[in-house]
């Protein structure tokens, strides 16, 4: 354990306020199995911009302890480390996809594998490396894990939204397509998603694609996709009614 990931790790147990819990071993939806402290994300935020805003630290001692992170024992751990490479991006410059692989052999469950994949790397980052990153996300797709098939999709999700590159739009068609006979949730979800967030620059292209594969598509990013083309949402959201008219909950009142 790096020294300042042992600074991090009280820190964590600090906002705490008690002792870790395991969570289930199948537990795709939380903390993929790993231990776990229930430090909101907010709170682990503002430990990684604490600890990024005290002392000068080179890109080197940065990295060295988002490794230390990513092979820790909790889901606090992991998961601040991509926080951490979220708000340094000196140090992200520094991050090959190599790596990327490498941490994920650490991470289990959606929130573990999203933290690291969802919006840590930026489109100019993956098209300036374009090769490298296109080979990670084949490999990924091809993976035994799903955790890491799930983030040969996710990793896709950001620079898709926000870049109309066809690079990145063919190689995302080419990854749904390898992964979207998959009925793990970890899969149907993330092929949801990553299709959904190709609809701002390639509306046209998405639709025509779920015309083609309606019959090989999970049923859940059949109708979420063809939603947000219609509406811009994944789901159809009743309207919003005002407070004191009939139908209206006080803000108060505990959801059912």
């Amino acid at each position: 354990m790096h020294p300042e990931h042992r600074t991090l790790l009280t820190a964590i147990r600090g906002a705490a306020g008690g002792g870790p819990s395991r969570q289930p071993a199948n537990e795709s939806f939380g903390a993929g199995g790993h231990v776990a402290y229930r430090v909101r994300v907010p709170e682990r935020r503002r430990i990684a911009q604490t600890w990024l805003r005290t002392g000068k630290r080179s890109a080197d001692v940065v990295l060295a302890v988002v490794e230390s992170l990513f092979a820790g024992d909790s889901h606090e751990e992991k998961t601040l480390a991509a926080i951490i490479l979220e708000g340094d991006g000196t140090a992200r410059q520094q991050v090959h996809p190599d790596d990327v692989d490498r941490w994920l052999s650490h991470l289990s469950g959606w929130a573990e594998v999203d933290s690291l994949c969802q919006s840590v790397f930026t489109a100019e980052e993956v098209l300036a490396d374009w090769s490298a990153w296109r080979d990670l996300v084949r490999r990924l797709s091809k993976s035994p894990n799903v955790n890491k098939r799930r983030a040969s999709l996710v990793l896709l999700t950001g620079p898709v939204r926000d870049s109309d590159d066809p690079r990145l739009r063919d190689l995302a068609f080419a990854t749904v397509g390898r992964l979207e006979a998959e009925r793990d949730i970890l899969v149907t979800k993330a092929v949801s998603w990553l299709l959904r967030s190709m609809v701002g620059h390639h509306r046209e292209a998405v639709a025509s694609y779920l015309a083609d594969h309606e019959a090989t598509l999970p049923s859940i990013a059949v109708r979420e996709t063809r939603m947000k083309i219609d509406t811009g949402t994944k789901t159809r959201r009743p309207p919003r009614l005002r407070p004191g008219t009939k139908g209206s909950r006080p803000s108060c009142s505990p959801r059912p």
